[in-house]
């Protein structure tokens, strides 16, 4: 019987109630979307440190090796220094050997060098 009344009373209210629904579900929509974001720059944050965890990690081995190889290089120097100062003798004594056969005289003539690229002879 009061139909008639509360219809256009309900239909006001509805209409009211949606706009004001509105703005609440865009702000809830912009909401959720920075929460999207926020799980998205956690997970890359998460995969930094990671990587950043491996590397801290490897610094100390890494140190260790090239210590180990700058100790072997000592070594090594140590090791060859004398074959160096052998090198350094023989071509001193070579150059003057050849002072000295100069001084006399002496002509050596030089074998040349046989190359890959002469055919043998037949």
């Amino acid at each position: 019987m009061l139909d008639f009344v509360l219809r256009p009373a309900r239909s006001i209210i509805r209409v009211l109630n949606e706009d004001a629904l509105k703005p609440l579900e865009e702000t809830e929509r912009e909401t959720l979307d920075a929460v999207k974001a926020v799980d998205r720059v956690t997970g890359s944050i998460e995969h930094h440190v990671e990587v950043i965890e491996t590397l801290a990690t490897s610094v100390g081995p890494l140190t260790e090796s090239v210590d180990r190889l700058n100790e072997t290089m000592r070594d090594l120097v140590k090791m060859l220094a004398p074959l160096a100062t052998a090198e350094r003798e023989v071509a001193h004594t070579e150059q003057r050997l050849e002072q000295a056969e100069h001084f006399l005289g002496f002509r050596r003539h030089k074998k040349p060098a046989e190359s890959e690229s002469t055919p043998p002879e037949n």
